[in-house]
């Protein structure tokens, strides 16, 4: 017969299996198949996309962004003409053209009068979040609200980054926003896992691509997917 106490070690065993498991299956990286799946970029239209300047291109299934040797005085974004609020998202990115080349996958987005620094300099820029991709960055797989809300930004431990991102290669970029909880995963490894309790955040909005001014770049993005994700889904 087993004892009381043997019963409750077997119990404190199962039970930190259990909850060991969970985590494992929580850090996991969402994948995005099913009937339910929107595919956001088609082969060869920019259909769906509200597309800011010529710069902006599509060709088989990939979207570039492209200064092409300028530097740009404001940054651009290329927004989907549909919102989205809680969701699963992921794609494949490419940074190239520059060292120092910077985009970032913004979402729940509303475009907004941006005033910067100097007296006159005004953009429109996006209030939501962004997933920070960039060369040479410290910032690379943060989080943040940078035109809205400034003070928000939650960095990714950039020794985990160093050994996940791939610079001037594909990058896979996956993002599950569900109320106020924001997770990011780079390359299949979760990078962001945060809650953000303002009630000032962001719900719903356009998702869009970064452009950054001040620098020579080009960003392509492919195999990008969403899931909209309903209270039973997690």
């Amino acid at each position: 017969m087993k004892t009381l106490t043997t019963l409750s070690c077997t119990f404190l065993i199962l039970l930190s299996s259990f909850v060991s498991a969970e985590s494992a299956q929580d850090d996991s990286e969402p994948k995005l198949k099913g009937d339910k799946v929107i595919t956001l970029i088609s082969d060869q239209s920019l259909k769906g996309w509200q597309v800011p300047s010529s710069r902006w291109s599509i060709k088989d299934g990939v979207i570039t962004g492209d200064t092409k040797g300028e530097k740009l005085q404001t940054p651009e974004w290329i927004y989907t003409t549909a919102k989205f609020a809680d969701f699963v998202f992921s794609a494949d990115v490419r940074l190239s053209g520059g060292p120092r080349a910077n985009s970032g996958i913004y979402f729940r987005v509303k475009p907004f009068t941006f005033k910067r620094g100097k007296p006159g300099t005004r953009y429109e820029a996006p209030s939501g979040y962004e997933f920070d991709a960039g060369l040479a960055s410290r910032h690379n797989g943060s989080l943040g609200d940078w035109y809205a809300r400034p003070s928000l930004r939650i960095s990714a431990d950039q020794k985990v980054m160093e050994k996940v991102f791939k610079a001037q290669d594909w990058n896979r970029m996956t993002i599950r926003a569900k109320g106020n909880r924001i997770e990011y995963w780079m390359n299949g490894t979760k990078i962001i896992d945060y809650t953000d309790n303002d009630p000032k955040r962001s719900k719903e909005g356009l998702i869009g691509i970064q452009m950054h001014d001040q620098l020579e770049m080009k960003v392509e993005i492919r195999n990008a997917l969403l899931i909209p994700l309903v209270d039973d889904q997690g």
